[in-house]
């Protein structure tokens, strides 16, 4: 989601997992990520590369998105889910992008013996914050704009996918084959608003869970106040009702994974608490 305008070629190392690629880096414990909306696995990600130094990256792309195949109907968070879950025979920490971090929610609610910890980048489980009106403006507009956008090539669709989170100053793009297919595929996404995060059964599960957030206050004060706003309060509910760690970073809005070193310095962190002995 807020898909940036570079293209990151494909490693050789590229695993074959059914329908599904995953690009494997490294060497040592597991970390399993998973991008968002109009990206895929190795451009979400493209700053996480130096973590393979002492992890196993295995960076997923999402059916529909980047080498995978296209899913059998539209992109669904729940069938993304029952993916993710199928790659956690050997235990991960997880780590989700946007409509990734929804993704793993529901994955390790699927399988909590399969998820180590568990870090969520702004999701948009935008139920967790029904009643908030930078949430509830949030799903109006990209609902309105989801209805509107159906016949609009894929510049165009990700330009108002922009302006519905209050970016107005945005330069024109224009996009590789690889980010085109990734944003035909986000216009067919269920929206993320209609998952039903089950709280109770991630909390009965005694996962470590982190909530990564930007702090918007770089950018123009219509996203920061919309956006920003809305994808705050997710990350308070997370934070309330899971117990869950919160990390803001200044200087990033959606993406802070692409901060590079801050981003990996904290998450790695947290990897290595989360793995010491209770």
């Amino acid at each position: 989601m807020l898909w940036r305008p570079s293209d990151v070629p494909y490693p050789a190392a590229i695993e074959g997992h059914g329908d599904l690629h995953v690009t494997t880096r490294g060497d040592g414990p597991r970390a399993l990520l998973v991008h968002g909306s109009m990206s895929f696995g190795d451009l979400a990600f493209s700053e996480q590369r130096p973590l393979a130094e002492r992890w196993q990256l295995d960076v997923l792309d999402r059916r529909g998105f980047g080498g995978s195949l296209d899913p059998l109907g539209r992109v669904d968070f729940d069938a993304d889910a029952r993916d993710v879950a199928g790659l956690l025979d050997d235990p991960a920490h997880l780590v989700g992008h946007s409509y990734g971090g929804v993704v793993c929610l529901l994955a390790t609610a699927l399988r909590p013996e399969g998820v180590r910890s568990l870090t969520v980048i702004e999701p948009p489980a935008f139920e967790l914050g029904r009643g908030n009106p930078a949430v509830e403006e949030v799903i109006v507009r990209i609902r309105r704009h989801f209805a509107e956008g159906r016949g609009l090539s894929e510049e165009a669709f990700l330009h108002g996918f922009l302006r519905a989170w209050g970016f107005e100053q945005l330069p024109p793009r224009t996009l590789t084959a690889r980010a085109r297919r990734a944003v035909r595929s986000s216009m067919t996404e269920r929206p993320p608003w209609e998952a039903e995060v089950p709280l109770d059964r991630l909390k009965a599960a005694e996962i470590p869970v982190l909530a990564v957030r930007g702090a918007w206050d770089e950018v123009e004060p219509s996203a920061r106040d919309l956006a920003g706003a809305a994808f705050a309060t997710v990350c308070g509910a997370l934070v309330e009702r899971l117990g869950a760690e919160e990390a803001i970073f200044p200087g990033a809005s959606h993406q802070p994974q692409l901060l590079g070193a801050a981003f990996n310095d904290r998450v790695e962190a947290f990897w290595r608490s989360a793995s010491e002995p209770a």
